[in-house]
């Protein structure tokens, strides 16, 4: 079971459990008036849709908070694992960047706050091509940010494009943690593309040592991608220490869960006008 913290519960209470169901249209076990299978098939589409659509009634706003409602507890908890059985240290997220490429509402930020606290100041930048679902992660972290959960050095941002985000000036050995959480469960994902965007980013945002934390169900179809993954992350200067299949269990149901831990290590040398461009 993963430590969720009350203020967590409380939030997703707030937020995204009630809103849905004191809304009129949830009636008889049907979240805004939907089946739950039309609602994974369609509404959100297994995690993958194009949430800036309506759909069926639904506005994008609401696609989103029924994609928290039914996907978000599970996926935060898995996470809130992950950062601990994988980055154990906490001192190691003092002044990192955290990219969280396929962020969807804020998920892998809220297990980031819940495992980190408000001891700790970084940098976080979810990326995710949804406007609607930066939308509802700019809320969800400005509402931890409200209750005071988040270091008053911490700073949170949402994207859409990472080739376009400005990290500012190249920074020295702070870390970079690149967070991959169920992004290769669609097959769709360009795994070429994926990799480029990754170091690009990773030069962009400075010298220190960077780290990868991939999740991902453990089901055998999902994990087609991984093999490819790991290749050309590998090729581009990146090092797998961890790799396993993990029965999961929480209070929902045990699940199999992929997890992975990739680390590239810090340059070594840097021309210094480069350092202070």
């Amino acid at each position: 079971m993963p430590n969720r913290k009350q203020w967590l519960e409380e939030l997703r209470t707030r937020m995204i459990v009630r809103p849905i169901q004191e809304d009129e249209r949830t009636r008889y076990g049907l979240p805004l008036g939907k089946e739950v299978s039309w609602i994974f098939n369609h509404a959100i589409g297994g995690g993958q849709a194009n949430f800036d659509e309506p759909i069926g009634g639904l506005t994008p706003q609401e696609r989103v908070m029924l994609y928290a409602y039914l996907n978000q507890k599970a996926h935060v908890d898995e996470l809130i694992h992950a950062f601990a059985k994988l980055v154990p240290d906490l001192e190691r997220f003092r002044n990192a960047t955290v990219i969280d490429i396929g962020c969807g509402p804020f998920t892998a930020g809220l297990a980031l706050a819940n495992v980190v606290g408000a001891g700790v100041a970084y940098r976080y930048f979810g990326i995710d091509h949804s406007a609607s679902m930066c939308e509802f992660g700019a809320r969800l972290a400005a509402r931890v940010e409200a209750i005071n959960e988040f270091h008053s050095g911490t700073e949170v941002s949402f994207h859409q494009n990472i080739d376009e985000i400005d990290f500012g000036r190249i920074r020295g050995g702070e870390i970079t943690i690149f967070v991959l959480s169920y992004l290769l469960a669609s097959t769709s994902i360009d795994v070429d593309e994926l990799v480029r965007q990754i170091k690009s980013a990773q030069k962009r945002v400075g010298l220190g040592a960077t780290v990868l934390l991939y999740t991902n169900t453990g089901r055998e179809s999902a994990r087609k991608l991984y093999p490819d993954f790991c290749s050309k992350l590998t090729a581009a200067g990146f090092v797998e220490q961890i790799e396993e299949v993990e029965l999961f269990k929480d209070s929902d149901k045990d699940r199999l869960i992929h997890y992975a831990l990739f680390v590239s290590p810090p340059v070594s040398k840097v021309k210094t006008a480069e350092f202070f461009a």
